[in-house]
């Protein structure tokens, strides 16, 4: 059935008028009412009565009303929803991060994105930060929250946040009233520190290698070290008193209550973390999460350089 023929019949049942039917849509009277007669043909069924008088709904369009006016609801919606997707407003998003963007960037960009585009299926995928990368080679997931740097030239990054890793130490240590602090007067003390991956590309040797050279060219000279795989077990065995650790500023100011946190006095490393998505991803839904994540990056970095770490 035309959807034309559908409207026509609801505006003449709702109006009860061929007259002012025709003048909401737009007609002449006549055509108006030949559409009708063309529509009860088709149907084999009459659905108006017409007098001289008055215009009333039959049993059989009193039915036929409401299914008319159900299927131009949903015909309508139907429309919607396709204008919505086209603007990214539905679909799906898969977005897979290292641990610590959640103590950056993610929750704020989530709120933001959710905020705006509420439809949105949007997944999140903690992964190692080495599985990141493979996660949006394989198409498992479209955005990825990582540490630089990529091996894949089908991926297109933007750094969105940078901090400095900070000395912790145990409360009550002898050196906690130095601020800032040289990393060659915690010589003698056992370094605890996250394992160097097994599997671990080039890239994501950098950070264990850039502490490794950090130590020698400051002079540290630690009586142990102990490898431990996450900065939560580094701070915890910091806390009990098993050594020092070197940590992000962003997961020190978790743990702030339970170890002391000192920035480092002189040469330092900063930890990136970049957005990455496909290059050949055109999708709205896709480009409206990079831009939270950029301005969530932008107010993290903001937020660290003002606080005392």
């Amino acid at each position: 059935m035309e959807h034309r023929l559908l409207r026509y019949f609801v505006v003449v049942a709702e109006e009860l008028h061929f007259g002012r039917a025709a003048e909401r849509l737009h007609l002449a009277q006549q055509p108006l009412s030949a559409a009708i007669k063309r529509l009860e043909t088709r149907l084999g069924v009459q659905l108006l009565e017409r007098t001289s008088r008055r215009v009333a709904l039959t049993p059989a369009g009193e039915v036929y009303l409401e299914a008319a006016q159900d299927i131009l609801h949903r015909t309508a919606a139907a429309a919607e929803a396709a204008r919505r997707a086209a603007r990214g407003q539905r679909g799906q998003l898969r977005v897979g991060y290292k641990p610590g963007a959640l103590r950056t960037v993610l929750p704020d960009a989530v709120r933001e994105f959710r905020a705006h585009w509420p439809a949105v299926d949007l997944q999140l995928r903690e992964l190692e930060y080495l599985r990141v990368e493979a996660a949006l080679s394989a198409g498992e997931v479209e955005v990825g929250l990582l540490c630089p740097e990529l091996s894949d030239p089908a991926l297109t990054c933007d750094h969105v946040h940078r901090e400095p890793l900070v000395v912790i130490l145990p409360r009550g240590h002898a050196l906690a009233g130095r601020a800032p602090l040289p990393l060659a007067a915690l010589s003698g003390e056992t370094l605890v520190r996250c394992h160097r991956p097994v599997d671990a590309l080039p890239a994501g040797m950098q950070l264990y290698d850039a502490i490794s050279e950090l130590c020698a060219a400051s002079g540290f000279n630690a009586a142990s070290t102990q490898e431990v795989a996450s900065e939560d077990a580094v701070a915890s065995l910091v806390a009990a008193g098993l050594g020092v650790g070197l940590v992000s500023a962003s997961f020190a100011r978790t743990v702030a209550d339970t170890v002391e946190v000192r920035p480092l006095d002189g040469p330092g490393i900063d930890v990136d973390l970049i957005v990455a998505w496909h290059t050949s991803d055109a999708s709205p839904v896709t480009a409206d999460f990079v831009t939270f994540v950029r301005a969530a990056g932008q107010r993290a970095t903001l937020e660290l350089a003002g606080s005392r770490l």
